[in-house]
Order: C-alpha cells, then structure tokens, then sequence
C-alpha cells in the first residue's frame, strides 16, 4: 500500500541535488488530501453550526428547523443534535436519546450525553434505566450509583463488593456518593484490616494525609500508631532519626514509613539520613529489596548532591536489577570526576541490553579517545555518526564531519488517504480543526485512531500532515515507530513567524524552530500544568516582564505574539548566559539562575559532560532533544551547522572561556 521514497540526501550529493530533493519533498507536502464536499457549503454550514450552538435553548422554533435543514450531512450535525438532547434530558427525548447513544457508542459523542442522561436518571431515581444505560467510566460519582443500584437487584454482590473495594483503597478521599455503597460493603465483611493497612499507605506514602486520622479509628487499638507515624513523618521527614518512637511491633509496616521518610529526608539532611538508616538496619531485618530500593534512593541523591560518599552508594545501587537510571547516575558521577577508565568499568558492569543504548556507547567510545586507545574510540564514533541521534551527532562532532540526517519520506496512493480522511470522525475532525476547536478535534481524532490499522495509523500521519496538522502528525509518526519521516516529523511550520522573530532577535531560526518543536509540537493552544501556553510554551509572566507592559494572557495563543516573546527571550537568555546557546536552552526549561549554579567554578567541564551531568532529568533531555532538532533544522533551512563540532571542543567554568557556536 505504500512504499518509502529513496534517500536522496547524501554528503557527496552535489547543491543541486539537494535543492532538487528539498523542492520534491516541500511539492509533495502540500499535496493535502481533504474529505469529499464542496467547500462553498462546508463553509456556510461551519457557520450555520456555529449559529445553531447559539440556539439550543429553542428547539422548536421556525429558525432553529430551518437551519437544521442546513445542516443536513455535515459532519459535526451530530453534535447540534447531542448539545440539544444535554440540554433536555427528559424522559420524554428517551427514545432519541436511546437512538443517539446506540448509533455513537464509543465515540467522543456518547460520553458527554449518557452522563448527562445518567446525572437525569439518578434525580429521578430510575434505577432500571440507569442500569441499562451504564457504562465503565473514570466518573466515581456515576459509578458508585451503578454498584448502588446493583446492590438494590439481584446482581452478583461478590462482584459489587470487589469493584467497592478498588474504589475505597486509593490515597485519597472519595465523593460522599460512594458512602451507600462502602457502607454495605463493610458490613458484609469486606472492609478488612489489610485494606485499611494498604490504603493508610497510600495516603501516608505521597497521597491524601488528611486521610489518616480516620484511617486510624478503623484500626485495632494495636495498630493505630501506625497512622501516628505516617501523619508525624509526612509532616517532617526528619522525625524518622529518633527510632525509639518506632517501637518495632509491626515491623514491616514501620520499614514501610520509615522508607518513605528516608527518602525525602536524604534531600534535606544527608549525614542524618545515612546516620538514621544504619541505625535501621541494626534495629530491623531489612530484606534485600527494601534495601537495594534505598541504596537506589541514597545514590540519586547523593550523586547530585555531589556528596563525599556518592561513588560508594552508586557501588551499593549497581546489581544486575537496577534500573538504567542508577547505571546513567553512576556514569554521570564517574564522567564528572574525570576518571575515564572508571567510566569504562561502569559500563563493563552494564547489562547486555542496557548497554546498547547510544548514549552508553557514545561514552564508551569517548573513553578510549581520552585512555588514547584511538583505533577503538574512532571504530565507536564511527558506528555512532551513523545515527541521527544527539549521540550520533556528537559522535560525528568528534569525527569533524557533517552529521548524518536520514530522510525517507512515506508515500500514501490518493486513495488510501481519502478513505481515512472520508471516515466519520476523520471528517469531524478535520471540521473541528478549521473551527479552530482544537480539543474537540483531537478527541475525535483518538477515538480514529482506535479504528485503524497500524498501516492507517501511519497513513493518518501522512494525512494530519497534509492538513498542517503537525501535532497530529508528530505524534503519529512516534507512536507507529516510524521516525525516518523527518520533513514531516520537523515540520517548518510556522515558518514566516519563526523567522521573522529570529531574526529581528538576533538568535539562529533553527534554534527557535528546535524549541518550538520540543516544547509544544507546533500545538498553538499549547497549555501546561505550570500555565506555559502556546507555540513556545512561554510563560504569562515572562511575556509581560519581557513586553514591560500588561498583557492578556490569551494572545500568547496567537502563533505571531508568542514567537515574538519567545524569540525575544532567546535573545535574553543568549544576553545572560555569555552567548552560549547550549546554557541558554537549559535555562529555558530551568531558568538561567539555576543553570548559572550548575556551571562549575574551579575546574573546566567539556560541555558534553556538563550536558551528561545536569541535575534534573528533565532538563538534561531537554538540552539533548533540542541540540539534536536545531541540527536537523539547520539542514532543513539550508544552513551551514558546525554545532556539534563545536561542541566536542567547547569547555565550560573555571578559567576556559565559552566557545561560542554559530
């Protein structure tokens, strides 16, 4: 059904191959696929949709029939017809409201109506047709009335009571609608001690402590200073050091607290910490697991800490069941201290699996180039530059040639395309898309891709790209596995603002690109948990610190406004990190007064070790990704990069000046 188009982009190739290829590729982009219909009417109708929103309220008037009329065929009908039945709920709308539900199960469509429907049901206390109109759902109210009603029939009460106790043992408190059901459930038994145990600790352990109190009267007198400590040690970590308040009756439930505690205590007081836990093991038979899950704790912490002991907690962590990331720590440790044949040692110590990883080999390779075993760093860099990875890239920087960037396009026929575009909730998609309803067009999206195969899967990516759909399309390309799609895995979207900002900034366009890309994947209505909205995920208050003036926090949802400040605080963070671009971009995930303490005073640091090193995990993927989407960009604008051979010769702190990259 599809078939890769041939790399083309060879280091040998000549300028006008390239250029040839760059204009093939861009021609075929824009080649969209749109679903069938006539774009006179769909525009009318996208506004006799937007009208009849406004309408709801008055069914049955001669306008709002007239405009239905309109709207025969479209395909966001379905939603005119779903906002109505929500708004009127009644026994008497039953039977559409039956034929709704049944004709759009599983979709985004059903899930808003049925609760509404079941919200009716539950007033007017119907519970055969709440029963009958019940589905799974994450809503703990509308499923607490389900196993209500069950338990008022004749329904499997072993099976209402095993569904109750999944709802009552969680870490946090439950809506007073579930207090029939948990009631019933106690007293028929179920309501067990060994519940009420592992639910303490799920509170005590990162959940709701407000919990703990009842949680405590449930207990057996014995028991109850349990949720004493749990509450005392989530209060103050450090309450753990005095172990004579652990009286060591239950033993394993007192290592579950005091675990908990000693890992957020080796954060604040690391000597207490390590004092407190060897005093641990003298008082308790710590089995093997809890303590490899604390040396894991210890080591992270230390490590970052740069605590004297580091190196003999990431020894006591390394076992053949350790995660990567203890073995990424011990490496980071060893790469920090400069001793490269230790560096080596860690890595022989990696499991097989683990150790194919690029970045593993990437440090493997760097070793021997500075043990000066030359034949074998040079067979690592290699294989390595080969990859269009931050590893390869860094690999090709040390081998002083151009990265190596692997294009192969996917072709889709016409028609193929079309019949996924002419689907049901593509067509309510695409639809939503140019209304520019955002979230309502990905929901119908999801529930698409549910209804394709892993080929269509891949075609609808093709597809969301013709649409400048580029979040749809990045993310189709990740989750099928294909990754060798790059014009369309980075996109120049947003091309003319990106730019434009660029450059009136003074900052390199691939770099803004770069970030755009990661931070966002073109997404302009783009909103995090920490409020960071649109293309470049800026903050509000960056914007108006940069802008020096009020400013409505929407209109950073506007592509041009939110490449302008975010360009513009590029050139800040470029101002206030010494030019350097690589400190720059880990400021703008962690601010450059943290990034400012993480450069080493005394002694210069390569700067691919620095990166290897930074502190946060976040961060330090953050610097990787975006370096390696500035290159690829670099090439997609034509621009001449020598950024990761820079990079392989830049140092960073003590007395070596920053190498400034181009």
């Amino acid at each position: 059904m599809f078939c890769y188009w041939k790399h083309l982009l060879l280091l040998r190739f000549s300028k006008v191959v390239f250029i040839t290829f760059t204009f093939v590729a861009h021609s075929f982009a824009t080649l969209a696929v749109m679903p069938d219909g006539n774009s006179d009417e769909l525009a009318h109708q996208r506004n006799v949709y937007k009208a009849l929103e406004n309408m709801v309220a008055k069914p049955n008037s001669a306008e709002y029939r007239r405009l239905r009329e309109q709207l025969h065929g479209y395909a966001l009908e379905p939603y005119i017809e779903q906002i109505t039945l929500k708004r009127y709920p009644y026994l008497a709308n039953q039977q559409k409201i039956d034929d709704f539900l049944t004709k759009y199960e599983g979709t985004p469509l059903d899930r808003p109506l049925r609760h509404k429907w079941l919200e009716y049901l539950k007033k007017k206390d119907l519970p055969e047709l709440y029963l009958e109109y019940f589905s799974p759902t994450a809503n703990v109210e509308l499923t607490c009335q389900y196993l209500a009603y069950q338990l008022q029939g004749e329904s499997n009460q072993q099976q209402v009571f095993e569904q109750a106790s999944k709802l009552w043992v969680v870490g946090r408190s439950q809506p007073n609608e579930c207090d029939p059901v948990f009631d019933a459930w106690q007293k028929a038994g179920y309501r067990t001690e060994d519940k009420v145990l592992a639910r303490m600790q799920l509170a005590g352990n990162g959940g709701n402590q407000t919990l703990l109190p009842y949680l405590k009267t449930l207990l057996p007198k014995s028991k109850q200073y349990l949720a004493d400590l749990w509450l005392s040690v989530r209060r103050s970590p450090s309450f753990v050091s005095r172990l004579s308040r652990f009286p060591q009756k239950y033993p394993e439930h007192e290592m579950d607290i005091l675990q908990y505690g000693l890992g957020r205590l080796v954060w604040r007081d690391e000597e207490l910490a390590l004092k407190t836990w060897q005093g641990v093991l003298k008082r308790y038979q710590v089995n093997p697991l809890r303590q490899r899950e604390m040396a894991s704790k210890f080591a992270i912490a230390l490590t970052i800490d740069e605590h004297p002991k580091a190196e003999e907690w990431l020894e006591k962590a390394n076992h053949q069941q350790a995660d990567d990331q203890i073995f990424r720590w011990h490496l980071a440790h060893v790469l920090k201290s400069g001793d490269w044949q230790h560096a080596l040692d860690v890595i022989d110590a990696i499991p097989k699996k683990a150790s194919q990883d690029l970045s593993f080999r990437y440090w493997q390779a760097r070793a021997f180039e500075q043990l000066n075993a030359v034949d074998n760093a040079q067979a690592g860099y290699d294989l390595l530059s080969k990859q269009r990875h931050y590893y390869g890239f860094l690999a090709s920087g040390k081998l002083s040639k151009s990265p190596t960037i692997v294009d192969r396009p996917l072709e889709f026929d016409p028609q193929t395309l079309a019949q996924i575009a002419n689907m049901p909730a593509a067509k309510r998609a695409y639809e939503f898309l140019q209304l520019e309803r955002f979230t309502q067009a990905r929901r119908e999206w999801f529930y698409l891709q549910s209804q394709l195969t892993e080929e269509q899967k891949l075609a609808s990516a093709v597809l969301a790209d013709s649409w400048q759909w580029h979040d749809r399309a990045i993310y189709g390309f990740s989750t099928t596995g294909y990754l060798d799609d790059i014009k369309r895995r980075f996109p120049m979207a947003y091309r003319t603002e990106l730019q434009n900002h660029s450059e009136a900034n003074q900052v390199d366009p691939a770099w803004a690109f770069a970030i755009a890309r990661r931070e966002s994947s073109f997404m302009t209505d783009a909103n995090s948990s920490a409020g960071a909205r649109g293309l470049m995920q800026l903050l509000p208050g960056t914007a108006r610190y940069l802008a020096k003036k009020r400013i409505r926090s929407n209109v950073l949802y506007n592509p041009d406004t939110n490449a302008e400040f975010g360009t513009q605080y590029l050139r800040y963070l470029l101002d206030k990190m010494d030019n350097n671009p690589v400190l720059a971009t880990a400021s703008y995930n962690a601010g450059w007064r943290r990034v400012q303490k993480w450069i080493p005073k005394d002694n210069a640091m390569p700067m691919d070790v620095w990166i290897e090193t930074i502190p946060f995990k976040e961060t330090r993927n953050y610097v990787k990704a975006v370096l390696a989407y500035r290159q690829i960009y670099a090439q997609q604008l034509g621009q001449p990069s020598t950024l990761f051979t820079e990079l392989a010769k830049m140092q960073l702190g003590g007395n070596e000046q920053l190498i400034e990259l181009n």
